[in-house]
């Protein structure tokens, strides 16, 4: 049975170094959710301690309101799975997905049953009498992630788990893996670096920076409405674009690539508008990226057909009002 965990204002020191600063978070039952952030920012230092790998300095950390505190990781009924699988390479695929249940002495039925509906549930019925040294790079994840639900966790922590794999097979995983914790209404912890991942996974997205959390909402929230300056600029591929704004000195504008497209008739009248040199045109498939050289900085746009335009010729670019987000220097807020 999935549970809802609240990180109630954990605090996490080595010795004077302050690595998580008082994070909130509610995740519900059966909720999906990433954590995302630079290298160091404390993501995954936030999922040992909800798998008491980790001792919080101070807070609380709550499974369906039950304090975690007295409990080790053993005790929590959550599982792990790590970037580099951990597959035990003298068992089968059948031994490996069962191991959790054989520590916990389960009996030998309930066992075998539990493995055969964690294959099926995986594509793996097949493979369970390999090796793990036989099996692919996505195979040997599908096995780690079957001997993570095998006995019903109550969350499922997962520390970057497609990092090893290539381009293709992690798009592909990160389907299964969501439709795999939908199916099971499994409450989950995903930790990534990648953006795009979370954006795809998520049911809600925890955006972390040198351990303080700078916005919690759904992927679309973030993208459109982020609450500040870091968000911004983490969320969204090619990264949105920081001006100065030409009235205030004390405010930067910010624009999304995907916003700012060359002028045309079917803009109205409050438009935000800029010109430029082209200095660069990228063919990227269905569009392509053109970066401007506006007042000495470069900026990106995106256009779906490039006819009048070349490298070294004049462009007015145009973005909707409604697009245009404003921050504040100093602080780096959303405004």
């Amino acid at each position: 049975m999935s549970a809802a965990v609240t990180i109630d204002n954990v605090v996490k020191d080595y010795g004077p170094v302050r690595v998580l600063h008082g994070l909130q978070l509610d995740i519900r039952e059966g909720e999906f959710v990433s954590l995302l952030g630079p290298s160091g920012c404390g993501k995954s230092t936030l999922l040992y301690c909800v798998a008491g790998l980790e001792q919080i300095s101070s807070g609380r950390i709550l499974f369906d309101g039950r304090d975690m505190a007295a409990l080790g990781s053993r005790e929590r009924n959550i599982a792990l799975v790590f970037q580099d699988y951990a597959l035990y390479p003298h068992m089968t695929v059948r031994e490996n997905i069962a191991f959790p249940l054989r520590r916990l002495k389960v009996d030998r039925k309930t066992i075998e049953g539990q493995v055969a509906w964690a294959a099926e549930t995986l594509g793996l019925a097949a493979l369970l009498e390999r090796m793990p040294s036989d099996l692919s790079g996505g195979q040997r994840q599908r096995v780690a992630v079957g001997r993570a639900i095998v006995r019903n966790p109550a969350a499922l922590l997962m520390d970057e788990p497609l990092s090893n794999l290539d381009a293709a097979l992690r798009v592909h995983m990160r389907t299964e893996i969501k439709r795999l914790a939908s199916d099971l209404g499994l409450t989950v912890l995903f930790v990534t670096h990648d953006q795009e991942e979370a954006m795809v996974m998520s049911d809600r997205i925890a955006v972390l920076s040198q351990g303080h959390l700078q916005q919690f909402a759904a992927p679309m929230d973030v993208y459109r409405n982020p609450a500040n300056r870091f968000v911004a600029e983490f969320i969204g591929s090619p990264k949105m674009n920081l001006l100065p704004s030409p009235d205030r000195a004390d405010i930067l504008l910010g624009l999304r690539p995907h916003d700012l497209t060359p002028a045309g008739p079917q803009d109205g009248e409050d438009a935000f508008s800029l010109a430029g040199t082209i200095a660069l045109i990228e063919p990227a498939g269905p569009q392509y990226f053109l970066d401007v050289l506006v007042g000495g900085q470069l900026v990106r746009a995106t256009a779906s057909e490039i006819d009048n335009l070349s490298n070294g010729s004049e462009v007015r670019l145009s973005a909707p009002a409604h697009r245009v987000y404003r921050f504040d220097v100093a602080t780096g807020d959303a405004l």
